[in-house]
């Protein structure tokens, strides 16, 4: 499960419950689930306590829509238990990594820029930056210190 930060307002946390032959079990005595994470002395931070989960309908889908406060760029467990009508139980643990996607994103961005192919244009004195398959992805006014357009003595660059 990847979430997308920053502060993610909800994330739906969901269990499926299945007999040994596969089958759905739609009938549960009980199913929860809690959110922790380990920190870097080794030691569990639990983020969401043991929580109930709330049947779908009659399914075998058994969900809680959990809504932290926050939730930093970090890897999570979130740690399911289920308990059958006979009191037999099943725990499983599937991992949560919340990203910062519009970071990464904005770090690709400038790995292009650093890496790729830039061009002043003499007639529009302009500069035009191109990724890695030679398509324009930013380009700006090139000016004097005087604020004129020029592509010899720059003194700033305004996005176009």
């Amino acid at each position: 499960m990847i979430v997308e930060r920053p502060d993610p307002a909800q994330v739906v946390l969901q269990a499926y419950a299945q007999n040994l032959d596969g089958s759905p079990k739609t009938s549960l005595a009980s199913a929860s689930v809690r959110v922790y994470r380990v920190n870097a002395a080794g030691a569990e931070v639990e983020e969401l306590a043991s929580t109930a989960l709330i049947q779908v309908g009659s399914t075998n889908a058994w969900r809680y829509l959990w809504e932290p406060a926050s939730l930093a760029v970090s890897q999570y467990h979130a740690e399911f238990l289920l308990v059958d009508n006979d009191g037999l139980s099943f725990v499983d643990t599937e991992d949560m990594v919340v990203q910062d996607f519009a970071l990464q994103v904005d770090v690709a961005l400038i790995r292009e820029v650093e890496t790729g192919r830039w061009k002043i244009d003499q007639v529009t004195d302009q500069m035009t930056f191109y990724d890695n398959t030679d398509t324009p992805i930013l380009t700006f006014d090139l000016k004097d210190i005087d604020g004129l357009p020029n592509h010899i003595n720059i003194f700033e660059r305004k996005p176009v």
